[in-house]
């Protein structure tokens, strides 16, 4: 093999062992020992992603009344401010239950979704009354109903009404208010009955005033409308009897002289009361009574018939019928009145006094004087009796006997100044003609 070609063959052997041993070289520290190899980076592992944040909604509560205490499933969250709200930011979707109280109101519940429904909720509280209803309870049972007393049920009770309009309990109260003034009115109408000369024009005024308030509460009450309407009556009929003034009747809901005059505006109320109520005995009686007044003697027998079918057992019609009965001569049936009257109440002097008069009336006097002086024991100030007596002397063809009628006409109008039992001009012309009787 010549040179050439055997340096050409070992000359890359050269160059691979010098780059072998140029390795090693370089692989050695300074102290000639080899290097340790180097440490392999660890890989940077990848961040993760962040989870992508809950859904969440803002929920809005508004309350009335404000300052309301809210309640998420049974905890207690916040207060509305005065405003009545409150917010709850980023409430996750979920379902809830929200309730809100506050001291002196009914609480309210009601459930919600949250992200399907509205997030602003309104609650609209209730007041709870029971404080208010028992206040009122008292009142009305102390019968503190209406002004001057003070405090009085009605203010209280409208005072309710501006507040909770027509809620049950007030709805309740204004019924129970009404029909405790009616009920007050119907005390009165039975003294009027059977106590016309101790009650007075203020109480029976005062009566009418609570009938007027009650239609206030409940305007279609027809037993508030027949009550109304026979007070109107009554007043009428009173002012007529006593004279009063009509300068004194400055009301708009007194009495007025129109057309007819007082007794006709007693009669036109007395006829309403009883359209209002036909099965009340009380204002058929006073209809009665008025019609008397009128002359319409056969009207007035009517109307005590009527009454007495619906109340059997009160003196007091039967004593009005026998005294229709009386004045259309119809003496027998007067008589059986008075006697039925006397025999409900034996203490009755009206009826004796009535009993007296017919007796005197059909020729019994002695009978009639017995009844009478009964009737003044009964009720020493009762002026009929004296009256009746006078009547019956008065009707005396002697001239003696007839003046024996002159003293007790002269009591009877003595005793009765406001024309309360009789009209004492009945009485005054009665007297006139005796006096023109005795210069005869």
């Amino acid at each position: 093999m010549s040179l050439t070609r055997l340096r050409n063959r070992i000359a890359p052997l050269a160059f691979l062992l010098v780059l072998a041993l140029s390795g090693l070289v370089g692989a050695q520290n300074p102290t000639g020992r080899p290097d340790e190899p180097s440490k392999a980076k660890k890989p940077t592992k990848a961040k993760p992603k962040a989870a992508p944040e809950a859904l969440s909604v803002t929920l809005t509560i508004i309350t009335d009344p404000a300052e309301c205490s809210v309640y998420i499933n049974g905890e207690k969250r916040a207060d509305t401010n005065g405003e009545g709200r409150a917010q709850f930011l980023k409430l996750p979707l979920a379902h809830y239950t929200i309730e809100i109280r506050k001291e002196g109101y009914g609480s309210t519940v009601r459930g919600f979704n949250a992200g399907t429904e509205s997030p602003t909720l309104v609650f609209k509280l209730t007041a709870k009354l029971d404080s208010t209803v028992a206040e009122f309870n008292s009142l009305v049972s102390s019968d503190k109903l209406i002004p001057p007393a003070s405090p009085n049920a009605l203010a209280l009770l409208r005072d309710l009404t501006a507040k909770y309009g027509d809620r049950p309990e007030v709805a309740q109260m204004r019924r129970r208010l009404a029909d405790r003034l009616v009920s007050k009115a119907d005390a009165a109408v039975a003294r009027i009955t059977n106590e016309w000369r101790t009650i007075g024009r203020e109480e029976i005024a005062s009566a009418r005033e609570m009938t007027a308030t009650a239609l206030t509460l409940q305007a279609e009450d027809k037993r508030a409308q027949s009550r109304q309407a026979y007070l109107n009556g009554v007043l009428g009929y009173r002012d007529w009897l006593t004279n009063r003034p009509q300068t004194q009747q400055s009301e708009s809901s007194e009495p007025k002289q129109e057309e007819g005059g007082l007794l006709e505006y007693a009669r036109s109320n007395l006829a309403k009361a009883v359209e209002w109520d036909e099965s009340w005995a009380a204002a058929h009686y006073q209809e009665g009574i008025i019609l008397l007044a009128q002359g319409n003697n056969a009207g007035a027998e009517a109307a005590f018939v009527k009454a007495a079918v619906l109340e059997p057992r009160w003196p007091s019609i039967h004593i009005g019928l026998g005294a229709a009965y009386y004045a259309q001569m119809k003496f027998k049936e007067s008589l059986a009145e008075y006697q039925t009257a006397a025999g409900l109440d034996s203490r009755s002097a009206a009826a004796f006094a009535g009993l007296g008069l017919v007796r005197g009336a059909r020729g019994d006097v002695n009978g009639a004087i017995k009844d009478l002086q009964h009737a003044m024991d009964l009720d020493p100030a009762s002026a009929l009796p004296y009256f009746n007596l006078g009547l019956i002397y008065s009707a005396s063809k002697k001239e003696k006997e007839a003046a024996k009628a002159v003293e007790p006409l002269k009591k009877a109008i003595e005793m009765n100044p406001l024309n309360l039992e009789f009209q004492n001009s009945a009485a005054e012309r009665l007297l006139n003609d005796l006096q023109k009787r005795k210069k005869k």
